[in-house]
């Protein structure tokens, strides 16, 4: 049987901006003994070669933008799904004076800061481009993430933006972001399709039954959790996200440890 670990990024294998050596060796030494591995984050496409940036680690496929768009291995775009342009209009609108509010645009071809109330000069954050709502235009809009300092307006413009947008958006809340993502999206529902598409006649894995594990440490986890058949979160996670999962670990390296043996 195949066995595949689907795990988050940031706060699960990036610590301090950077992959851990002990976790590097453990996801070489999972693919090296023929198990699947992929990468399941809310980072855009853009995000995630920047994290990989002279880094030495091979993936099978990475499931980005919390589960609206599929890549494999070499960041060929398999799937994506994508939001109308007026989902920023709105979501401007709402943050507008609400206070330390920030709101970004991630696309296929690049991604945006579009509204800074807040100042932060992070890692993750200085990724993106600073532009304007007409910068969007002749784009492909994937995810609108918001970042706020003030859960409970944080949970207003979720809310709110949702109502507006029902069936067309979800959100998901990931430490002080909330992701905006095409409706149907999740790392959960990533996980499923890809499961799906790898067994199906002409997939990579067509015929075989794939066990899967799932590793991560915030709330957009929780559907990855659900979905997957064995799963893991940090000990730095939240209570609810610890509770999905049904157990902790240490690091990717101590559950690739515990499945392949010392």
């Amino acid at each position: 049987m195949r066995k595949l670990i689907s795990t988050d990024l940031d706060g699960t294998i990036i610590l301090n901006a950077a992959i851990g050596e002990a976790d590097l060796a453990a996801m070489a030494r999972w693919r090296a003994a023929g198990n699947l591995l992929v990468l399941n984050t809310g980072r855009s496409l853009g995000a995630l070669r920047h994290a990989l940036e002279g880094v030495d680690l091979a993936f099978d496929r990475a499931i980005l933008y919390t589960g609206a768009v599929l890549i494999d291995g070499s960041y060929e775009i398999l799937e994506a799904a994508d939001l109308p342009l007026g989902v920023a209009d709105d979501v401007l609108e709402l943050v507008r004076d609400r206070g330390q509010m920030s709101v970004f645009a991630t696309t296929l071809d690049g991604d945006l800061l579009l509204h800074d109330a807040i100042g932060s000069s992070s890692q993750l954050l200085s990724l993106f481009e600073r532009g304007s709502r007409a910068d969007l235009d002749g784009r492909r809009l994937v995810g609108v993430p918001v970042r706020g300092l003030e859960p409970t307006v944080l949970d207003e413009v979720h809310r709110e933006v949702e109502r507006r947008w029902e069936g067309v958006v979800v959100g998901f809340r990931n430490q002080d972001f909330l992701d905006i993502v095409p409706a149907g999206s999740s790392k959960g529902g990533g996980l499923v399709g890809l499961v799906h598409e790898l067994t199906a006649p002409g997939g990579t894995c067509a015929g075989e039954r794939i066990e899967t594990w799932s590793l991560g440490d915030s709330w957009n986890d929780i559907t990855m959790h659900q979905a997957a058949d064995h799963a893991a979160a940090l000990p730095w996670s939240p209570p609810e996200v610890v509770a999905a999962a049904g157990r902790t670990v240490g690091s990717l390296a101590e559950l690739v440890e515990e499945l392949l043996g010392r």
